[in-house]
């Protein structure tokens, strides 16, 4: 009797991950057609694929993807709502935007795990007067004004490596938001930017074309498409620092553990599958694979990071 009475509770706590009546919803936080909603859907059909059941993508885009990750974190946690969740609206948010911000990102989401990172570039026009990085810096220092940088907007990673890079080297950098990213390559090889921090893709062919400079990368190691891209860390005042834009896979909390397990295993199936990481590759994307403990930790970590950069550059968004 008792070994029945744990098989029935067994198979109802499996039962919602296995309901195939039922369409897992997953919340991309940004508008269609960006890196977060291209690595979403790739997701999305192979989670479908493997689960045997229909995995849909939902854009709720708005306030630097806070709109789409508050919508999760009050999702019922039933396994049928689930969220690609993003470093600017996780650790860089409750900081930038604290009274916007009415989620937790540790308490109010189970993580599942790491689905992909991107390095950052920081790039200048074609003209601009320095070889290297060390030149960059020094340039800054010389001029009265110093050099402006463009990002995607206040709050994000990218503006935030700046202002990192700044307060580090004590180079002269202002800031120059954009709302309309694409924006950005074009002002920069006219001449009416000095700098930029871009991602990998953004910046990457036009790099190659000499159609701006390359200066440096977020990550520890180059990337494979630009080999003399220098990483930032390799400068003494930069060293060990990494910085990088990431997506990941998380559920709303209180979501049942059997649930987060299937799912869990499910991702580490897709992580190691070789169609699906050249899936990534051929959209910029790196697979990154990181258990649930693992992504908890980065989270707490850039928290603690984010929290500090955001203080000191007394940093809001408008």
């Amino acid at each position: 009797m008792k070994r029945r009475a744990l098989l029935a509770s067994s198979a109802v706590l499996a039962t919602p991950a296995l309901a195939q009546s039922r369409t897992i919803t997953l919340i991309v936080p940004f508008a269609p057609g960006g890196n977060v909603d291209t690595v979403a859907r790739l997701t999305a059909s192979e989670l479908s694929r493997r689960l045997g059941q229909n995995v849909v993508v939902e854009n709720a885009p708005g306030a630097g993807g806070t709109i789409g990750t508050e919508r999760a974190a009050r999702a019922a946690p039933d396994g049928h709502t689930l969220l690609v969740g993003v470093e600017s609206p996780f650790t860089i948010s409750p900081f930038v935007t604290p009274g916007a911000v009415r989620y937790d990102p540790l308490r109010d989401f189970a993580p599942i795990g790491m689905l992909a990172s991107l390095p950052l570039t920081l790039v200048g026009r074609p003209d601009l007067p320095a070889a290297d990085m060390a030149g960059v810096i020094a340039l800054s220092r010389s001029r009265p004004d110093g050099l402006t940088y463009a990002s995607s907007g206040t709050g994000t990673s990218l503006h935030l490596w700046g202002e990192i890079i700044a307060r580090r080297s004590g180079a002269k950098l202002e800031h120059v938001p954009y709302r309309v990213a694409a924006q950005i390559p074009t002002d920069l090889m006219a001449g009416r930017l000095d700098l930029a921090v871009l991602t990998v893709t953004s910046t990457g062919p036009l790099i190659r074309d000499n159609r701006i400079k390359g200066y440096a990368i977020s990550s520890l190691e180059p990337a494979p498409g630009l080999p003399d891209l220098p990483p930032l860390a390799r400068l003494p005042e930069f060293a060990g620092l990494e910085m990088l834009a990431w997506q990941a896979l998380f559920a709303p909390a209180r979501t049942d553990p059997a649930i987060l397990r299937r799912i869990t295993a499910e991702l580490d199936g897709m992580l190691a599958d070789p169609a699906f990481r050249q899936a990534l590759d051929r959209v910029g994307m790196t697979p990154w694979h990181k258990t649930p403990e693992e992504l908890t930790a980065l989270v707490r970590s850039e928290l603690a990071r984010y929290e500090e950069v955001v203080r000191l550059g007394n940093i809001r968004a408008d």
